[in-house]
This record gives structure tokens, C-alpha cells and sequence, in this order.
């Protein structure tokens, strides 16, 4: 991750220079590429819903522009050619509707209820650079193996990284092969010809577990290439973590979530008509 610091302030674009006219809100940058999206949008999706002006950390924007293009929330830097604002209050996930003057939200927020309403204009903000497009249906045309009308089932599965989360978090362990077989073929059921495009960051683990004609594990070693491979997909499948759901969140399709309970996608998915909680 990059730090803010090593990031020379750069002063607005050309006639452009606008200082808040409302309090602001903004977010610190924590956690991974998922994390990441949340956060930047979370910051957009309050600040439409509670009138103020959205500001985000300029390494934020820095790590999002290398898959976005025309991110439209400007960095907090810019608030540097403006008077000093008051003093920054931290904000509570309870009184976000409720506190005054300029917030900042807390780390890794997630918040379901403020980004739910609003998919169809989030799918318009988050487009990814044209070169990661292209890798995307060059690498999906390659896993059609020449047929057409393909529906693609993007299959994320976390496993490495989430060990010790789940059991401390959660207290349970990474996710069994049966909940994924098992959707595979609730989608196998309803689609023909059918591919699963499988993303993981234990792909051997998944050629192993997940097997099948229909089946291919991508091994691209880039989670930006990964996410925007899950969103060019038709449905999806996913276990846990945001990264996984903003992958079926730009693809948009009907998904396919694993029942952890009070976990960002349980929440999501008991919000949206195309999200299922798997039984």
C-alpha cells in the first residue's frame, strides 16, 4: 500500500479550485483491495445521503485509479488550498444519520444499508481501465473453449489469509467443498452451456476440490485482474470478505452467499432480491 505521505500535494485541476461549502466526510485508508472499495464508497454513499461532501485520502485514490478510471470523489488533499475545517469527529456506525459538522468513518466500515440502494449508480462509478477489460474477456474467451452463449458463474474462494479471522471473528473454520459444489449445480440446473470461472487465492486447493469439465481455475496472481474477471461474469458464488463481494456486487447477477451470520455479504445479501444465503 502506498502512504499518503510519500504523495506531493497537488493543487486542484485549472479553475477547479472549490472549497467545501457543507461538512465533509472522508475515511482512513485501511485494509486490502475489498476493504478499500468499501471505504471509498461508503464515503460517496453517506455523503449523498447526509448532504455532506466526500473527500478521500489521495493514496486511496492513487491504489483505486490503477483499476478505475474517472473516480469521481476528490482527494483530501485538496483540502489543503481551503481554511481549515473544523476539527474531524470520529463518526459511530449508530449516529451516522444523526452527528453534525465533518465526520470521519471508522476503519474497514461496512454499510450495507447506505450502498444497497444504490447499486445501479455504483456499477457506473467503479468502470475499470480498458486494458483490464480486454485481459478479462481474453482470458474468458480462452476458458469458453469455443462455444457461445456461455452463462460464466464467477467462484471466489478465500481460504489462506481468513484462517485465524474466521475462528476469531466467527469462531468457525474456512468454508467445506460441499457449498460449493452444491451451488455449482443448483446453476448447472438452470444454465446451459455453463462455465465456472474459479478465483482463489489457493487455486491448487480448488483444482483439487472443485473439479469438473465446466470448471476453470484462473491464475492470474493479480486481484485486480481477478475482481474484474468476477465482474464480467454472469452470477456468482461467494464464500467471505469484501473483496468477494464487490466482485459480485459489479457483476451483478444473481449470487450465491455463504450463511455467515452477521458477516458484510449475510447483511447485503438480506437487502438485495438477486442475493441468496446458501442452506
Amino acid at each position: 500500500m502506498c502512504s499518503s505521505a510519500n504523495i506531493p500535494i497537488k493543487p486542484p485541476p485549472h479553475n477547479n479550485i472549490r472549497c467545501p461549502q457543507k461538512p465533509i466526510v472522508t475515511v482512513k485508508q485501511l485494509g486490502q483491495l475489498g476493504n478499500q472499495i468499501y471505504e471509498y464508497i461508503s464515503v460517496w454513499a453517506i455523503a449523498k445521503k447526509t448532504g455532506r461532501e466526500p473527500y478521500v485520502p489521495s493514496c486511496m485514490i492513487q491504489e483505486l485509479g490503477k483499476m478505475f478510471r474517472n473516480l469521481p470523489v476528490p482527494p483530501l488533499s485538496y483540502l489543503a488550498y481551503c481554511p481549515v475545517p473544523e476539527n474531524l469527529v470520529a463518526a459511530t456506525v449508530g449516529n451516522l444519520d444523526h452527528s453534525n459538522g465533518n465526520i470521519i468513518l471508522p476503519n474497514y466500515i461496512q454499510q450495507p444499508k447506505y450502498i444497497a440502494p444504490l447499486l445501479g449508480e455504483i456499477r457506473q462509478i467503479f468502470q475499470f481501465n480498458e486494458h483490464i477489460i480486454d485481459e478479462s474477456q481474453k482470458l474468458l474467451h480462452s476458458a469458453s473453449r469455443g462455444m457461445e452463449n456461455i452463462t460464466y458463474v464467477g467462484v471466489h474462494v478465500r481460504r489462506t489469509d481468513f484462517v485465524q479471522y474466521l475462528k476469531w471473528r466467527f469462531n468457525t473454520s474456512l468454508v467445506t467443498p460441499d457449498y460449493f459444489l452444491k451451488q455449482m449445480n443448483v446453476f448447472r440446473n438452470k444454465y446451459k452451456p455453463i462455465i465456472f470461472v474459479v478465483l482463489s487465492d489457493d487455486p491448487q486447493w480448488c483444482e483439487r476440490e472443485l473439479r469438473g469439465d465446466d470448471v476453470v481455475v484462473m491464475k492470474t496472481n493479480s486481484p485486480a485482474q481477478d475482481l474484474a474477471i468476477m465482474a464480467a461474469c454472469n452470477q456468482s458464488i461467494i464464500d467471505y470478505g469484501t473483496y468477494c463481494v464487490w466482485g459480485a456486487i459489479l457483476s451483478g447477477g444473481d449470487t450465491f452467499v455463504y450463511n455467515l451470520t452477521n458477516s458484510g455479504a449475510f447483511v447485503l445479501a438480506s437487502l438485495l432480491p438477486k442475493w441468496y444465503i446458501a442452506t
